[in-house]
């Protein structure tokens, strides 16, 4: 039989999607009430109280801070503490707001629709205070400090790589320098299922609450946390999620007060995200600003690289810090030998909504840096930017390699992706000349995925491990079941993981079931499905206890034919003598086995194996991304013609479901480089609070994206898979603003920001023509 990994194998679950017969949050119907949140108005300001109606229709229930406080004594955990981060938790509701939107209150009702109607007619009291929006406006002095404690508006700074006076050293003998500043717009996830969450307090004092997470564990953990409730007073399950992105990864204040009603009110309350509230106060990303010096020499040899940012937390740190921030700095070598790199930034807060965790993490932000330092002396030294590239890639004879900021790459082959990438784009036809100005971008990458092991989580400040558990369980008639810690919302761990398992046991994959997202069976995982993890790690652990499971099942086959359990091959749902027709069907030995007949010594009845797989270290996957863009001149409008993209993820469990996951991921990066971008006005009001306003990307947005793979395996996970799911949106944000300025140098070198919609372009096109114009003849 041929084994399964590797194979296009259809996903198990499309016919329910497909057909809609998932069972998201709303679809659960298992509430006895409804809710709607009481949200701050204002940007900023001093809570006085909020004023209920005096006729509430009967059965409505109104917590305000008081309420919500008393039923809600702890705190929220923030979970990377990075250096002199001041902010190690954050409360429900302090005595002041910091974004609008902020949850201050919540109504309970028959009906959602009550709710809402109760909403409307409560008042929030807020002294206002002064606003601030912009990061670098909250640096300056006198700006209003969200925190005045503090005395500053900074929250942590961070560091990597080389120190000041090697890197200054390194720029002062280099042939030249160029620096510009990149700015990367503030966006939103969008998940398609919004965030709902279902709590039920039980009669016998437990707490079962339904929610759609990623993470169902560190949600459970959260809610023990900010109730001071021991955890196996909580149940946590997750029932189809809808799509995560990172705004799923933790536990919300708004969802913490829907547990404070529930368990106050003694009754099952449900609350639905609407899209309003999931454009406004779920968590938001990126927002940043980079300043970028590059160091290089006259034959393009690339020596320095030195960054200095500022990232806008928002009103208050989500759940992973300054971490994204960290991460950007701390990947920014890519593929590339440098003399020095190094990068140091400030996390500031303002009077908006929370950045937080999305796909990509920092290293999006990263690959847009490197790579566009890299286009600018390509440009300035007149070469082709992928031969510039290659000429200072690591090799694959000189992998394993550690960069400047001390990450050692594994193994792969850099510049043989670069090179294909450059013959697929470089071969495709011709475009007609219909008046639009063509440009090709690229964009190299190592990702750092499969984050772990937990003592390297504990060395950088991140207060989870980096393991992940799996237990694999043979019934009596030889079914299997997968019980893993992480859980699937889109990914599909349910067809990827029965590949990886049914390849071990040597059964059908039909046999073999993914159980995840309850806190009661499932193995624990402080992650969850994050950080182009979850194969890697998580398969990772599975593989290995599958491992475990196949050498009992070849132990009692031996015993049963009277053969060596090293001669004995597991496939096709038997177990066979090598080079014999003597066989047994592996579900006579798993009957056997949970009757306790006919074991080995030492063996003992029944078919489990658990595994907790803590990695050796952390894998890299890496990618080229090309892309040919046509910008109308008299419009702006961009056009992404072609894409291509070669990347080694190492074992490709499913090639289907990698290319789904990359060309998701390509969306995701063009989204945020054209058109994509959460904004407010100069008071905190969100002004893309609608999808008439956050435009994303459609359908008709996107190339056909040509993909060509590696497959080089990972030397340090059970099967060899890298992790890859945020490799797309990477690659895409930084290929496609190359592409446009590589058709449109007018946009001007020295500042760049996105996204670069058609407005923007229009106007730096007209603002040339204009100067060209004025310039004497």
């Amino acid at each position: 039989m041929s084994p399964l990994v590797g194979q296009r194998v259809g996903r198990v679950n499309d016919a329910k999607a497909l057909r809609g017969r998932g069972r998201y949050i709303d679809d659960l119907h298992l509430a006895e009430a409804h809710a709607a949140i009481v949200r701050s108005p204002v940007a900023h300001g001093v809570i006085r109280g909020i004023d209920v109606p005096d006729d509430l229709p009967t059965g409505v229930a109104v917590l305000g801070p008081q309420e919500l406080n008393a039923a809600a004594p702890g705190r929220f955990p923030v979970l990377w503490w990075l250096g002199d981060q001041t902010q190690h938790h954050t409360e429900l509701i302090g005595d002041r707001v910091r974004y609008v939107g902020q949850p201050v209150g919540i109504v309970v009702a028959a009906s959602r629709y009550e709710a809402e109607d109760v909403v409307d007619r409560i008042e929030v009291t807020v002294d206002e205070l002064d606003v601030v929006i912009d990061p670098v406006a909250a640096l300056e002095p006198g700006a209003p400090l969200l925190y005045p404690d503090l005395g500053t508006n900074v929250l942590c700074t961070v560091e990597t790589g080389d120190d000041a006076a090697h890197t200054d050293a390194v720029f002062a003998t280099a042939d030249r320098t160029l620096s510009t500043t990149l700015r990367i717009g503030r966006v939103n996830g969008l998940p398609m299922e919004t965030r709902g969450i279902v709590a039920e307090p039980l009669p016998d004092g437990r707490l079962v609450v339904h929610v759609s997470t990623q993470a169902a564990h560190a949600v459970r953990d959260g809610i023990c946390e900010v109730f001071e409730i021991p955890q196996h007073m909580v149940r946590v399950v997750t029932p189809d999620v809808g799509g995560g992105f990172g705004l799923k990864d933790h536990l919300y204040e708004d969802e913490a007060m829907v547990i404070a009603a529930a368990r106050s009110l003694g009754r099952s309350v449900s609350w639905t995200e609407d899209r309003l509230e999931s454009l406004t106060v779920t968590t938001h990303a990126r927002d940043e600003i980079h300043d970028i010096d590059v160091a290089f020499d006259d034959d393009g040899t690339l020596r320095g690289l030195r960054v200095s940012s500022v990232r806008n937390a928002g009103g208050r740190f989500a759940v992973f810090g300054g971490g994204p921030l960290f991460t950007a700095l701390g990947v920014l070598p890519g593929p590339y030998r440098w003399e020095a790199v190094r990068g140091v930034g400030r996390v500031v807060a303002t009077n908006t909504m929370s950045t937080g965790a999305y796909r990509g993490f920092g290293q999006t932000q990263a690959v847009a840096i490197r790579e566009r330092a890299v286009e600018l002396v390509a440009r300035e030294l007149g070469v082709h930017p992928a031969d510039l590239r290659a000429q200072n890639m690591i090799t694959a004879g000189q992998l394993p390699y550690e960069v400047r900021t001390h990450l050692v790459y594994d193994n792969g082959d850099y510049p043989e992706a670069l090179r294909r990438a450059r013959a697929m784009i470089e071969d495709a036809p011709t475009p007609p000349d219909d008046g639009r100005r063509r440009g090709t971008g690229w964009a190299s990458y190592v990702q750092l995925a499969g984050v772990g092991p937990s003592v390297i989580n504990e060395m950088i400040g991140v207060r989870i491990g980096g393991f992940e558990s799996a237990e694999i369980r043979m019934d009596p008639d030889g079914s299997v079941r997968i019980f893993s810690g992480v859980s699937p919302h889109g990914q599909g761990h349910e067809t990827t993981f029965a590949q990886l398992v049914a390849d071990e046991l040597g059964v059908e994959m039909d046999a073999v079931t993914l159980v995840t997202g309850d806190t009661d069976s499932a193995p624990y995982s402080a992650y969850g499905t994050a950080a182009s993890r979850s194969i890697a790690v998580g398969g990772g652990a599975a593989v290995s206890a599958s491992r475990e499971l196949a050498d009992k099942l070849r132990r009692i086959a031996a015993e049963h034919l009277e053969a060596n359990p090293a001669d004995i091959e597991l496939g096709g749902g038997t177990a066979t003598v090598v080079g014999s027709q003597v066989s047994v069907p592996i579900a006579e030995l798993a009957r056997l086995a949970w009757r306790g007949l006919g074991l080995p010594d030492g063996d003992v009845p029944g078919l489990t194996a658990a595994h907790s797989y803590d990695p050796a270290s952390a894998t890299f996957s890496y990618a080229t991304h090309a892309c040919r863009v046509a910008v109308d001149p008299d419009t702006g409008a961009v056009e992404v013609e072609d894409y291509v993209v070669v990347q080694d993820c190492g074992t490709m469990v499913n090639p289907t479901i990698v290319e789904g996951q990359i060309v998701g991921g390509i969306a995701q990066g063009l989204g945020a480089a054209l058109m994509e971008r959460v904004s407010y006005d100069e008071h905190g009001q969100p002004t893309a609070a609608t999808l008439l306003d956050y435009h994303t990307p459609v359908s008709a947005s996107m190339p056909d994206v040509r993909i060509d793979h590696l497959e080089i395996p990972s030397p340090y996970t059970p099967g060899g898979m890298k992790g890859m799911g945020e490799g797309g949106t990477n690659g895409a944000y930084s290929c496609v603003l190359n592409a446009v300025y590589d058709a449109v140098p007018e946009l001007g070198a020295r500042r760049i920001e996105s996204p670069l919609t058609a407005p923007v372009i229009w106007e730096a096109l007209q603002g040339a023509y204009a100067h060209r114009r004025d310039e004497p003849s």
